[in-house]
C-alpha cells in the first residue's frame, strides 16, 4: 500500500516540470514485477522448449533433433542426440512433462516418442504411433473425492514374487540404486493419481496413454473421416476431469489453401472409469517393466555365449570333408565311437587331434564352454525364470480383473485375449524350464567328452596324464557315448557348412525354429497328452513347444500381451461424442500456424484455450472458454482482446491520448501462466526499432465478465459478432517489461516455478526471468540486469542475427 500512494502522489507532478531526482523517483518504485537472470547462447538453433513443472529445469529441442537439459543457471545436465545424419536429420516435434516432472517425453517426425528419466536421460519406454506427432500434452487427474472414489484392488505382488536386479556387467547383483530401478523400469512408483499423455498427430488423430504408456484409447478428430487428406492436429488439450478433449485443426483444401477449426469432444468414459483405468495401467507398467527384464536378460545370455564353439564345429566339418575327399570308410562318428571303445584312434583322426585340434586348443576350448556355460546357467535360473513367473502372477491378476465384468467391462478389457497371454507365459516358463535342462545336460556331457579326449591327446603326446583326469567312471563314459550319438550321427553333406553341431543352447537366441529341438519321445507327460489329446483343451494345461527357439517365443508373448492389454482401445472412439465445432480461419493461401495455449481450472471445471488469430505476429487473439462437465453442448465463450494502443515502457508519460493511439503492439507468442495470468510477447509495428520486444503478464480477471456465449458450433466462424477488446485499460505497467536490444521469437513459462524463458529471433540465444519477485528483492533488480547487460558483449545485446556459439557447458548429473 506504501508503494501505491507514493507512485500516484508522483504522477501528480506535471511530468514536463520534473526533475532528474523526480524520474529517479520513479524508477526506483515502478519496478517491474519480474526480473532478468540470464542471458545465454546455445550450440544449436532451439525448436522448441518446455519448462519442468516440480524443478528449475528447462528441456530444449534442437533443428538438429537433440534434446538438451538445462538448470536455471543454464548449467548443462544432459543431452540425447536424435542419431541424425548429412543425409536426413531426425526433427523433434513436441515435448511433454509428466506432471510430477520425473519423465520428459519428446517426439520425432518418425513417429518415435521416448520418455526418459530426468535423472540420467535413460530412456524407460518408447512408444511408435508411424506417423509425424504434431502434439503432446500431459494431464493428471484432479483430486477426486475419496468417499466416491474408494479403492477396488491392492497390489500384494511384493509378498509373493521375488525382487528383479539389475544386471552388471559380470553378470551378478549391481548397486542398490540399480536394484531400485530393475523393480521399477517404467518408473511408476509413486503414481498416486492418473495422469494421460495425450498425441496429436497429422493424420487428425488422437492417441491417450495413461501414465504415458498404457493404451487408454483413441479418437478420429478429422472433420472427414473418410476423406484420404487427413486433417493435421496442431494442438490438443485434456481437462484434468478427463470429460472434456480439446483439439485444434489445420485442413489443407484442393486448392492449396489452409483452414483452421476448433473441436471439443466429451469423453465420460475415462471419469467413470479412472479408478479402472488407473488400476490396470499401473498393472500394465508392471508387466512392461517385466517384459523389459526378460528382453535385458535375453540379450545378456547372448552376450554370455561364446562363438568358440562354432570354431570346433568348422574343425570338424573340415575333418569330414578330408575322409570324404580322401575316399576314406566310415563317419567321424565311426572313429570317434572305435576311440572309445577300443583306445586306438585311426590315422587320420589321430592326425586330426594332435596337429587341428592341438591339446593346448582343447584345453582352451573346454574352459571357455565351462564358463560361457555357468554364466547362462545364472542368468536363466537368477533372471529368466524368476522374471516369467512374476509375469504370469501378474497376467493372472489381469485375467482376473477381466473376469469382473461388472467393474471392468466397460473398458474393454476381455478375459479371453488375457487368458491367451497368460497360456502364452505358461508356455515360456516352460521353455525356460527347457533351456535349462539343455545346459545341464550339454554341460555334463561337454566336461566328460573333453576330460576324455583330453586323456586321449596327452597319451598319445606320451605325456603324463594328472590323475584327475585319468579316473573316468563308467558313468562317465556313458555321457561321452550319449554325447557322441547325439551330436556325430549326421552324415557328410558337402552342401552343408557343417556336419556336426556340438552347440545346442545358441539355437534358443536366434529368431527362427530350432533346428535340433530336443527329443520327448520317452517322456511319460508327453505320451499320456498325445494319447489324450482333449486334455488340452481344457485351458488348464500349458502347451509345450519343443521348435520354437526362446527369442521367438518371447516375441510371440510380447505381440499377445499388446493385443490383451489394448481393450480400451477402440471403446473410447465409439463412446466420445463431439460437443462443439466452429470455424477459426479458413482459405488462406499460406500456411498460417496461429499461437495456441490451453490452461485447464479445476476449481470452475472450465477449458481455456487462448488462440491467435493468424501466425504471428497478429493484432489479436481469442479467448474460449468451455465448461467439461456438461454432456450436452451449451456452446462457448468468447472474447477477443487486442494490445493496440497499450503502452509498455514503465518511464514513457501515458497522459497523451495520441501516444497511446499510435502504439501498436502485435502478438508475437502467448502461454497461460496459471489460471489467472497470460504471459505475452509482443512487439511493437516499428521500423525504425526493430528490437522493440516486451514481455507482458496479462491478468484475464477483467476478460471473464466480457466473454461472450456462442450457441453449439457446427462449423461456423467463431469470430463473427465477437467483441475485440482493447487490453490497455486492464494493463499494469509493472507487469510489462520492455526487452532491451532483443528481437525476441517465443517464449516457454512455467507458472508453477515462477520463470520465463524468452528466445531470440535467431533461435540462438536466450534470455530467462524470475516472475513474481518479491519485494525485498525488487531493489536489486535494476543493478542485477545493468550487470549482465555490461557482462554481454555489443554483439550478444543489440545483434542476435550473428552470436559466437559458447562451447557445450559441462554435463552435470541431477
Amino acid at each position: 500500500m506504501i508503494f501505491t500512494v507514493f507512485f500516484q502522489l508522483v504522477r501528480c507532478q506535471p511530468i514536463e516540470d520534473a526533475t532528474a531526482t523526480l524520474w529517479t523517483l520513479i524508477r526506483v518504485f515502478n519496478i517491474m514485477s519480474f526480473r532478468q537472470l540470464e542471458q545465454r547462447h546455445v550450440s544449436a538453433e532451439i525448436a522448441l522448449m518446455a519448462w519442468n513443472p516440480m524443478l528449475d529445469l528447462i528441456a530444449l529441442a534442437t533443428v538438429n533433433g537433440d534434446v538438451l537439459l538445462h538448470r536455471l543457471s543454464w548449467q548443462k545436465v544432459w543431452s540425447v542426440s536424435s542419431g541424425s545424419t548429412k543425409d536426413k536429420i531426425v526433427q523433434v516435434t513436441a515435448l511433454a512433462w509428466r506432471p510430477d516432472g520425473k519423465i520428459l517425453a519428446y517426439a520425432y517426425d518418425t513417429g518415435a516418442i521416448t520418455l526418459c528419466d530426468v535423472e540420467n536421460s535413460e530412456a524407460v519406454h518408447v512408444l511408435d504411433v508411424h506417423c509425424v506427432v504434431t502434439s503432446l500434452t500431459w494431464v493428471q487427474c484432479m483430486q477426486l473425492d475419496p468417499e466416491e472414489y474408494r479403492p477396488i484392488y491392492t497390489d500384494r505382488s511384493k509378498e509373493f514374487l521375488q525382487r528383479h536386479f539389475a544386471l552388471s556387467k559380470g553378470y551378478s547383483t549391481a548397486s542398490n540404486k540399480s536394484e531400485e530401478m530393475a523393480e521399477d523400469f517404467k518408473r511408476m512408483k509413486g503414481q498416486k493419481e492418473l495422469n494421460i499423455l495425450a498425441i496429436g498427430m497429422e493424420i487428425g488423430s488422437v492417441h491417450l496413454h495413461s501414465f504415458g504408456m498404457y493404451p487408454t484409447g483413441f479418437i478420429d478428430v478429422c472433420i472427414k473421416p473418410d476423406d484420404p487428406k487427413k486433417d493435421r492436429v496442431i494442438s490438443v488439450a485434456l481437462s484434468k476431469d478427463f470429460r472434456l478433449l480439446t483439439v485444434v485443426l489445420e485442413k489443407k483444401g484442393e486448392e492449396e489453401n489452409y483452414s483452421y477449426y476448433y473441436r471439443s469432444y466429451f469423453i465420460s468414459l475415462i471419469y467413470d472409469c479412472v479408478g479402472e483405468i488407473k488400476i490396470v495401467s499401473l498393472k500394465f507398467g508392471q508387466i512392461s517393466s517385466l517384459l523389459t527384464c526378460l528382453s535385458s536378460t535375453i540379450r545378456a545370455i547372448s552376450e554370455a555365449w561364446e562363438d568358440i564353439l562354432l570354431e570346433i564345429d568348422t574343425k570338424l566339418h573340415n575333418y569330414a570333408h578330408q575322409k570324404y575327399t580322401a575316399s576314406e570308410e566310415g563317419t567321424i562318428s565311426d572313429d570317434f565311437l572305435e576311440l572309445l571303445m577300443f583306445g586306438n584312434p585311426s590315422d587320420s583322426l589321430e592326425k586330426f587331434l594332435m596337429h587341428d585340434l592341438t591339446e593346448s586348443g582343447l584345453k582352451k576350448f573346454g574352459q571357455s564352454i565351462e564358463l560361457s556355460y555357468s554364466n547362462i546357467q545364472k542368468l536363466v535360473l537368477k533372471r529368466l525364470q524368476n522374471v516369467a513367473v512374476a509375469l504370469f502372477y501378474h497376467l493372472n491378476e489381469l485375467k482376473g480383473m477381466a473376469m469382473w465384468t461388472e467393474q471392468f467391462g466397460p473398458i474393454g478389457l476381455k478375459e479371453s485375449l488375457v487368458n491367451e497371454a497368460v497360456m502364452a507365459t505358461g508356455s515360456f516358463v516352460l521353455k525356460a524350464n527347457e533351456i535349462q535342462q539343455v545346459i545341464d545336460n550339454s554341460l555334463k556331457n561337454f566336461k566328460a567328452f573333453f576330460r576324455w579326449l583330453y586323456s586321449v591327446m596327452l597319451r598319445l603326446a606320451e605325456e603324463p596324464i594328472p590323475p584327475e583326469i585319468s579316473r573316468l567312471t563308467q558313468q562317465d563314459l556313458n555321457f561321452v557315448a550319449e554325447f557322441l550319438k547325439e551330436h556325430f550321427t549326421i552324415e557328410y553333406d558337402e552342401n552343408n557348412k557343417t556336419t556336426v553341431k556340438l552347440e545346442r543352447v545358441a539355437q534358443y537366441l536366434k529368431k527362427e525354429d530350432l533346428p535340433y529341438p530336443p527329443s520327448y519321445s520317452g517322456n511319460p507327460w508327453v505320451k499320456f497328452l498325445k494319447d489324450n489329446p482333449q486334455m488340452l483343451e481344457t485351458g488348464i494345461i500349458f502347451q509345450n513347444l519343443p521348435e520354437k527357439s526362446l527369442f521367438t517365443m518371447y516375441s510371440d508373448l510380447r505381440k499377445v500381451i499388446d493385443t490383451a492389454v489394448k481393450g480400451p482401445w477402440t471403446i473410447l472412439q465409439e463412446t466420445a461424442h463431439e460437443q462443439n465445432f466452429y470455424t477459426l480461419s479458413e482459405k488462406s493461401k499460406v500456411q498460417s500456424l496461429p499461437k495456441i495455449s490451453h490452461f485447464y481450472c479445476s476449481e470452475t471445471n472450465y477449458m481455456y484455450t487462448a488462440i491467435t488469430v493468424s501466425a504471428p505476429p497478429c493484432s489479436h487473439f481469442y479467448l474460449i472458454r468451455e465448461k467439461s462437465t456438461e454432456s450436452k453442448s451449451n456452446g462457448v465463450e468468447v472474447i477477443g482482446v487486442t494490445f493496440h494502443g497499450v503502452i509498455c515502457s514503465p518511464l514513457a508519460p501515458s497522459t497523451s491520448s495520441s501516444t497511446e493511439a499510435d502504439t501498436n503492439l502485435k502478438i508475437l507468442d502467448l502461454k497461460f501462466y496459471n489460471k489467472d495470468t497470460i504471459t505475452v510477447l509482443l512487439s511493437e509495428d516499428n521500423p525504425e526499432d526493430k528490437n522493440s520486444s516486451y514481455l507482458l503478464q496479462y491478468s484475464i480477471k477483467s476478460l471473464l465478465t466480457q466473454l461472450k456465449p456462442v450457441a453449439a458450433g457446427t462449423g461456423q466462424l467463431l469470430g463473427l459478432d465477437v467483441p475485440i477488446l482493447k487490453a490497455s485499460p486492464f494493463v499494469e505497467k509493472k507487469n510489462c517489461k520492455k526487452l532491451e536490444g532483443m528481437k525476441a521469437l517465443q517464449i516457454a513459462v512455467s507458472g508453477s516455478r515462477k520463470v520465463s524463458c524468452v528466445l531470440f529471433s535467431s533461435k540462438r540465444q536466450i534470455r530467462l526471468f524470475e516472475m513474481d519477485v518479491d519485494d525485498e528483492d525488487e531493489e536489486d533488480e535494476m543493478e542485477h540486469e545493468e550487470s549482465i547487460m555490461k557482462n554481454a558483449s555489443k554483439d550478444e545485446i543489440f545483434s542476435d542475427e550473428e552470436v559466437e556459439v559458447d562451447k557445450p557447458d559441462k554435463e552435470e548429473p541431477m
